[in-house]
């Protein structure tokens, strides 16, 4: 924002308050919400029912909002004001009767029936539309004729037999006892669904238990292919639970017999996995997986943890996870992460699409960016100041394309930078095309908060809003007093936030919905009795 003109400069706090009477504090809880006349709140499951204090905590008197107009020594902006009022004469000046009432459309009418049913547009809004655009198969990946191998991160390059951690070998032999030409440790290739290159594992188990285990995520990666990538027919080869006849069962027997010092369990495992790769590579080139692809139109959540969560972090983040660990606390660079599940709502509600762009303001390791751009695709970035979640967040990022394209995915664009979002002008560019801005504001400090208010006068009417900890107030109301807030260009839905959806806690708790929506703050200044 460019420097106000003597004529608007903000007006002191002494003077607004030596203007009007002091103001009496109302208890009405006013709920602004720009995207549906009402919003219900989901029922309660038996288990997480707050307690009864609770609920009565909840009906006292909130706290005053600590917007600008209610700190003392803060002077309030009259920016919102004088753009409000500038708006709206240049709508006013450019209308004419051809255009001041404009023609409802059939999308139009579906939208007033929508208002006339505020209980069914809340469940749609909720659950998202489809995206008709979005195109989630990588043509490129199921090209026979490419032959490009992505860097990446094989599993034998985390899990394997040289690894020495505190003195010790951090992984060891998974079969023991061999037959008289087996090798000990033997690396097999596992295939994806893509024509692109197989990925590399080595057969070893963790000391810790803790640890990477590489016979695991052979198993998840067979079930997660049968679940979204083949017909039922060939899905049952895979995963037949009832006779235990399916590839998996074999599979998981075989190793539970190398446990137990079975000799030939090893051969017969290795026998298994490419038996499973020749299925795939047939159901690949006859068509099944690329049909099955077709038919999304957005990726899982399942699909999503088990390539961002159980592939690149594995790969990237966890081996190096104590970088995250070390933290200021009690400052804004403190490193917390929303879980999928939690993000995965909050793209339906906010109904980000293929063709949208999302911005997460303080994106850590970027774990909130990739989900983004592989769930919707979407065009997604991400900012962080801090330097170790920045260099994970680097590694996610080599990795991330290279996962897409073994799981034959077309992802959005992504783009994670290193830098402060309040003074990174590319950021500010992005901000102003945003339609989602992410920001996990629970551990910022109020001026950093108070900072954000004004960064968002400049994104554009619509664009979502997310956030721990509001920047408008639900209780907020505009008055003469406070007319130049800049929060009165948002509006803020509160929604409750349940257990399992934070790394930090587990318990239940509350995120803001916002969108910019100036509408309420020009009714209040065509109304107000005074012009300035």
């Amino acid at each position: 924002m460019g420097s106000l003109s003597p004529q608007s400069q903000p007006l002191s706090f002494a003077a607004l308050k030596a203007k009007k009477a002091p103001l009496k504090i109302t208890t009405k809880v006013v709920a602004v919400n720009a995207t549906s006349k009402s919003a219900t709140r989901p029922p309660l499951p038996p288990s997480q029912k707050p307690l009864a204090n609770v609920r009565a905590r909840s009906s006292q008197t909130p706290r005053k909002s600590a917007t600008p107009s209610s700190i003392p020594s803060r002077q309030a902006s009259r920016e919102p004001l004088e753009r409000v009022k500038q708006e709206h004469h240049n709508r006013t000046k450019r209308a004419s009767p051809a255009v001041s009432t404009p023609r409802l459309t059939s999308s139009d009418e579906e939208d007033e029936e929508d208002e006339a049913q505020p209980r069914k547009r809340v469940r749609v809004d909720r659950k998202g539309s489809i995206d008709e655009k979005r195109q989630v198969r990588d043509p490129k990946a199921f090209s026979e004729d490419d032959g490009e191998a992505l860097p990446m991160v094989h599993a034998v390059d985390i899990a394997n037999s040289t690894i020495i951690e505190q003195g010790r070998d951090k992984y060891q032999p998974f079969f023991t006892a061999l037959e008289g030409d087996e090798d000990e440790c033997p690396t097999i290739e596992l295939q994806y669904p893509s024509a692109v290159q197989r990925e590399k594992y080595q057969l070893v188990k963790p000391t810790d238990s803790s640890d990477f285990k590489p016979l695991d995520e052979i198993e998840a990666n067979m079930k997660i292919v049968a679940e979204y990538y083949l017909d039922r027919d060939s899905a049952s080869r895979i995963t037949c639970e009832e006779d235990g006849s399916g590839l998996v069962q074999m599979l998981h027997r075989q190793a539970m017999l190398g446990l137990k010092g079975r000799v030939g369990a090893q051969s017969r495992y290795i026998d298994v996995v490419e038996r499973y790769n020749v299925l795939l590579v047939e159901k690949r080139k006859d068509g099944t997986i690329a049909k099955k692809l077709d038919q999304m139109n957005r990726v899982d959540l399942k699909l999503v943890e088990h390539i961002i969560k159980n592939q690149v972090y594995a790969r990237t983040v966890s081996p190096q996870v104590n970088l995250v660990r070390h933290y200021e606390s009690f400052s804004d660079n403190v490193y917390g992460e929303l879980l999928p599940k939690f993000l995965s709502r909050i793209f339906k509600e906010t109904n980000l699409k293929s063709d949208h762009v999302f911005i997460d303001l303080g994106s850590g390791v970027g774990n909130c960016v990739l989900q983004a751009a592989l769930e919707t695709g979407c065009e997604s970035w991400g900012c962080e100041v801090m330097d170790n979640p920045n260099a994970l967040a680097q590694l996610q990022a080599k990795e991330f394309p290279a996962r897409c394209h073994l799981w034959g995915i077309k992802a959005g664009e992504i783009h994670l930078m290193h830098g402060d979002f309040l003074k990174d002008e590319e950021v500010r560019q992005v901000l102003k095309r945003a339609d989602v801005i992410l920001v996990n504001n629970q551990a910022f400090t109020a001026e950093l908060n108070d900072k954000l208010k004004y960064v968002f006068l400049d994104v554009k009417e619509g664009a979502h809003i997310v956030s721990l900890k509001p920047f408008r107030s639900p209780t907020h109301k505009i008055k003469d007093s406070n007319v130049n807030d800049p929060v009165n260009v948002l509006s803020v839905v509160e929604k409750d936030r349940w257990s399992g959806m934070v790394s930090w806690t587990d318990d239940p708790g509350k995120w803001y919905h916002q969108r910019k929506d100036s509408t309420e703050l020009e009714a209040f200044v065509r109304n107000m009795g005074d012009p300035r």
